[in-house]
Parts: C-alpha cells; sequence; structure tokens
C-alpha cells in the first residue's frame, strides 16, 4: 500500500509531537521545577500567586538561597512551599527583638521583614536547613514545624515567569 503525501506528513507531525512531549515530561521530571507561591509569605521578594521557575539538580544549599520542598504539612497542604534558607546544619537559629541570630550574631536582612515574635535558639541538626519566608510576620516556616531534610527539597528557584518574569539572585552574606 502506498502512502498519500498527507498521511505521510501526518506521521512526520505525530512523531515530532510525541518526541517534543516526552522531552518535556522529562525535562518537568528531572532538571526543571515550577511551582506556585500560594501565601504571601514571601512577599518583598515574590508576590502571592506567582509562579516561580529553577533546576531540581544543584549543589548543596546555601543561606540566601530560595528554594522549594515537599509540603511539611502534608495532612495540610499537598502543594511544595517556597521559602529562603537561612539555617545551615549544625547552627545555632534564634531572632532576638526581632532579628534573626546565628549562632549568636545578628544577621542582615535587606529582604526580609522584621519579626515581631522571639524565637528561642535551637541547633539545626545534620541534613536539615531552617527555612522562613520574607515576610516573616505572615509566613509558616521553619519557626512552627522546625527544620527541613535534605531529602525533601526539590529545587532551588531562579526565575519568577507569572505574571512577568523576573531573575531571583540569592542573598549572599
Amino acid at each position: 500500500m502506498r502512502r498519500t503525501p498527507a498521511v505521510k506528513e501526518i506521521f512526520i507531525w505525530a512523531f515530532w509531537i510525541g518526541l517534543a512531549i516526552m522531552f518535556s515530561v522529562f525535562l518537568n521530571s528531572y532538571v526543571l521545577v515550577n511551582a506556585q507561591v500560594i501565601t504571601g509569605s514571601m512577599e518583598g521578594t515574590i508576590m502571592t500567586r506567582d509562579r516561580v521557575f529553577g533546576l531540581r539538580f544543584f549543589d548543596t544549599p546555601q543561606r540566601g538561597d530560595i528554594i522549594v520542598f515537599e509540603s511539611p504539612l502534608p495532612q495540610y497542604f499537598n502543594d511544595p512551599f517556597v521559602k529562603r534558607v537561612v539555617g545551615l546544619p549544625g547552627e545555632q537559629i534564634a531572632i532576638f527583638s526581632g532579628v534573626l541570630h546565628i549562632d549568636g550574631v545578628p544577621l542582615p536582612e535587606s529582604y526580609a521583614s522584621q519579626s515581631r515574635r522571639d524565637f528561642a535558639p535551637i541547633i539545626v541538626p545534620d541534613g536539615h536547613f531552617f527555612v522562613m519566608g520574607d515576610n516573616r510576620n505572615f509566613s509558616r516556616d521553619s519557626r512552627e514545624w522546625g527544620p527541613i531534610a535534605a531529602e525533601s527539597i526539590i529545587g532551588k528557584i531562579h526565575i519568577t515567569f507569572s505574571p512577568r518574569p523576573v531573575i531571583i539572585a540569592s542573598h549572599t552574606y
């Protein structure tokens, strides 16, 4: 049976569309991460309902990195959380007079609102990170549910892409 040029064209288009779908599934599953910030906890840096984009593979998170991780409260929220890494394994974290302290030293945070509540010192366990939202008074974060396990981190955020693209730089100290 001889195929007509139209049938041949349909097969070629179907092949390329199928390949594009498989490639996008691969990228979304193993390389890229995208999430939506569903609360105002990161406002000042990322607004409520913004969509963010990052990479699933990354070096060990550093202080100031914005990460996306599995919900630490799966009984209430299924969506991943987006927060900033403020405490690294082995460090002592505390908030006194609204200022974050790392190992007893105040940490200047130009991106964050000052917290209205103090937080008693804790040591971040090995293999865990202390994360907080930039909008400290309206953020559910490690102050509530403790440090997060490194295994729960999905990726590091680099860009907001909706409603408008903005590059998010990690805050270095």
